[in-house]
């Protein structure tokens, strides 16, 4: 007799976790990210990103400095799945290589993304932004490259903060 009301019980908070996902405005919480951000990269290195509001998506610029000379930019575009649900980010670095990240917002303060190989066939490496504040985020980048586990890929933390205008 127990068991039938602790069916219902586990089915009802499966569902409502699914729904509180899917209920996350994608469109609306990608806002957070309008702005140009900025951390360092290492000794004397930073990055500059800017996040331009471009229609419903973005236009997305990146900078690599050393000594405060630019070394290797990326042009990029985010925009969206026809359902809104997915994010989309594509960036042509100046070397000439297209990377794609596909995300979500999983709460109203992390996005997680993972960057896919040429053909869609292997996730490379995958990126986790949680925002602290409305001027400061953490980007966890984890790189696999084309390895079949995870175990020995390269985990690298940025703190980006806005830079006030």
């Amino acid at each position: 007799m127990l068991v039938l009301p602790l069916m219902a019980l586990c089915f009802s908070m499966t569902l409502n976790a699914q729904s509180s996902q899917q209920d996350l405005d994608q469109v609306e919480l990608m806002k957070q990210f309008i702005g140009t951000w900025t951390t360092e990269t290492g000794v004397d290195s930073t990055a500059l990103w800017e996040i331009i509001p471009s229609d419903k998506g973005y236009v997305s610029n990146v900078y690599y400095q050393a000594k405060g000379v630019t070394y290797n930019t990326g042009k990029g575009i985010m925009g969206f799945t026809w359902e809104y649900q997915m994010v989309n980010m594509y960036t042509l670095w100046q070397d000439g290589y297209l990377s794609r990240e596909m995300g979500k917002f999983v709460s109203d303060k992390k996005i997680t993304f993972e960057r896919y190989n040429a053909d869609h066939s292997h996730v490379m490496g995958s990126m986790e932004i949680n925002f602290l504040t409305p001027d400061n985020f953490i980007n966890i980048w984890k790189w696999r490259g084309m390895k079949d586990t995870w175990d020995d890929a390269e985990v690298s933390e940025f703190n980006l903060t806005r830079v006030k205008k």
